[in-house]
């Protein structure tokens, strides 16, 4: 089977969306089907087998293109639409496989020729640009809404990520054809640790403390404000407060600064380690030495791919009580809080000192992934996805 995969990101790239869509090349390259992977034109090169990586040219000289909606990104959706047409008219493809809105363009062009289409819903676009605040008219989002509604209803199968995507796309057409196929611990994409923990613990000068650590990127939906002003509550209330040490591994250099001084203004910088970007690679021994692993995503409704690594690490985790996580943790696994500095604080004091309860969550979080979000269980239900549109050109 020729597939050619529209996938509007920087790729290969250490974040989110890159990393599944990496995930899915593998799987199916090694399933023996052919992938164009058709991306913008910054990122890291890398061999998959099977695949052929066809970058957008970098007209605009752009050195990154940002996590979320852009000028920048805009600017090459446009450019992605006349590649992926020139792409689908030159070569035979059995499916066009469309990633975020990268969907709206691989079901118009199935449409135009007649093939099979996948949608692959990372997200709502339309629900992202509503809280990223960058596109304010009402007219243009009823457009975005109504583009991604087409989108839903025309695709011959449709891949959500979390339970949240898979009902609304299943309360507007309750006989599409869906698959939730779910991320996995970044621990299963066979990446080598280049560091142990010991080496980090060193490194950062982390030896003496206990470590509450957070893993992701500073975007503003994460939540870091809230994990600020949860760290200065702590910092007020726990005896020996200067013992703990919040470690914040990932963020650009420019979050980093705005943050910092926001720490800085609530005394606590002497008791905030950051890290700046690390590699993928190094995420396990970053894990393995936190004593509380926390995640205080505020928006959105995704499920963030770092909670699956966590769950596999067998530490005990900290989270917000949002839809974007409670669809995949509960009280069993995690130690829940509301929105709030006191709650979150209240949720690590507990998560670090009744030692008993955060045993127990963690070896069942590990359970859990181990039985729901493994390698074997994403590659079974994505090859399932193909095979049930298969038998459509065969």
């Amino acid at each position: 089977m020729q597939i050619l995969m529209i996938a509007p990101q920087p790729f290969y790239a250490e974040r989110g969306t890159p990393m599944n869509v990496k995930l899915l090349c593998e799987v199916l390259g090694e399933a023996e089907f052919k992938i164009d992977l058709l991306v913008f034109p910054t990122g890291k090169d890398i061999k998959i087998k099977n695949v052929r990586i066809i970058r957008l040219p970098n007209v605009l000289k752009a050195r990154s293109i940002p996590v979320g909606p852009s000028g920048i990104k805009l600017s090459y959706d446009i450019l992605l639409v006349k590649a992926a047409f020139w792409l689908a008219i030159t070569k035979k493809y059995h499916v066009i496989h469309g990633i975020e809105e990268g969907g709206f363009l691989a079901v118009m062009l199935c449409k135009l020729f007649g093939i099979r289409s996948i949608f692959d819903m990372d997200s709502s676009i339309s629900e992202q640009l509503k809280y990223s605040g960058y596109v304010k008219s009402k007219f243009l989002l009823s457009i975005v809404e109504k583009l991604e509604k087409w989108t839903l209803k025309n695709s011959s199968a449709i891949i959500t990520v979390c339970q949240d995507l898979t009902d609304k796309a299943r309360s507007m057409f309750p006989d599409a054809n869906i698959y939730q196929i779910e991320d996995i611990p970044i621990s299963h994409s066979n990446l080598p640790n280049t560091s142990s923990s010991e080496e980090l613990i060193k490194k950062f000068g982390l030896s003496d403390y206990f470590r509450i650590v957070y893993t992701g990127n500073l975007e503003s939906y994460q939540g870091i404000d809230l994990l600020l002003a949860s760290w200065k509550v702590f910092s007020k209330q726990m005896e020996n407060a200067g013992r703990y040490r919040l470690v914040i591994v990932g963020g650009q250099k420019e979050q980093i600064e705005r943050y910092s001084k926001i720490a800085e203004s609530y005394g606590i910088s002497g008791m905030v380690t950051w890290s700046g970007q690390r590699p993928s690679k190094e995420m396990g021994a970053w894990m393995d030495l936190s004593h509380v692993l926390v995640s205080p995503r505020s928006e959105g409704t995704n499920t963030p791919l770092k909670i699956y690594s966590y769950m596999s690490s067998g530490r005990p985790i900290v989270a917000t009580r949002r839809k974007a996580h409670i669809q995949v943790l509960d009280e069993s696994v995690a130690f829940l809080a509301d929105s709030d500095p006191g709650k979150f604080c209240e949720a690590i004091y507990n998560a670090l000192n009744d030692r008993k309860t955060a045993l127990r969550k963690a070896e069942r979080a590990k359970k859990v992934v181990e039985e729901k979000y493994s390698y074997s269980v994403f590659r079974k239900k994505l090859l399932d996805a193909y095979a049930s549109i298969r038998c459509q050109y065969i």
